[in-house]
């Protein structure tokens, strides 16, 4: 069972509401909504690892292009943002997403209920739900490239300092999470369900219905110690080939199921 460390309740409350007054004071009218997403919603926070997920709507005037806000807007939110440091609060980082109310990325799968909260404002209405078999496609797409990803990690990995690696272990991780959800919906045909599910609800369906050694479960066992990641350069570098191997089992096991 791994053990999560979400963050304090008023650490978190504290870090929404200046997400949320940076985006009054940048955007003001144009602002729709601000929903919370990722592992803060959903409770499998690791301390230092992971992110606080913001998406913020804006109106069409707004933006400059379909994740972009335009310049003005985009100095007036940094202005207002740059000086919270996001590991006060036990985060890696904000990010924030900025979204055209009214056209939704199209390289994105929209947030299914359950695996947000919103903040201020209304989620969007004309934001369209998806069926299963859009996800299911998805899924496969997304699965079809996880030998690259794979390749463009080691890449990324194999020429940094030592006190780097963990950024790229951050972005493995990242990776690999992606690829097991994938996994997960088309093992169960249920991936509404599966978006739903906390990452140690995941993980045994995904290394049984896949034969896994157990890499993926212990590649975020080792995550989850992310002061050691951080300190101790054999263990981060043994966790990055975990990770690299927890990708190679996904692989072949895509690869042999076709996907």
């Amino acid at each position: 069972m791994m053990k999560f460390d979400p963050p304090k309740a008023e650490l978190l409350n504290h870090a929404i509401t200046l997400v949320v007054s940076a985006c009054k004071t940048a955007f003001k009218d144009n602002l729709e909504c601000i929903i919370l997403k990722g592992s803060a919603a959903k409770g499998d926070f690791i301390q230092g690892y992971s992110d606080f997920d913001f998406h913020v709507f804006l109106k069409p005037e707004a933006m400059d292009g379909e994740k972009s806000p335009n310049v003005e807007g985009a100095i007036k939110f940094q202005n207002a943002i740059g000086k919270v440091n996001p590991q006060d609060f036990g985060a890696s980082q904000f990010q924030i997403y900025f979204v055209n109310s009214q056209e939704y990325p199209s390289e994105w799968l929209p947030p299914t209920e359950g695996t947000y909260k919103v903040l201020w404002g209304h989620f969007p209405s004309n934001i369209k739900k998806l069926d299963d078999s859009t996800y299911l496609s998805y899924a496969r797409k997304f699965l079809a490239s996880t030998e690259s990803d794979k390749q463009k990690l080691i890449e990324r990995f194999i020429d940094k300092p030592d006190n780097r690696v963990p950024s790229i272990i951050r972005l493995l991780g990242a990776t690999v999470k992606g690829h097991i959800y994938s996994v997960s919906m088309l093992l169960t045909s249920k991936p509404k369900d599966v978006l739903n599910l906390k990452l140690d609800e995941l993980i045994p369906i995904v290394e049984e219905g896949i034969g896994s050694k157990g890499h993926i479960s212990k590649f975020f066992k080792q995550i989850i110690n992310w002061i050691i990641i951080q300190e101790n350069w054999e263990y981060a570098r043994e966790a990055f080939r975990e990770g690299i191997t927890a990708l190679e089992e996904i692989h072949c096991w895509a690869m042999a199921e076709s996907f």
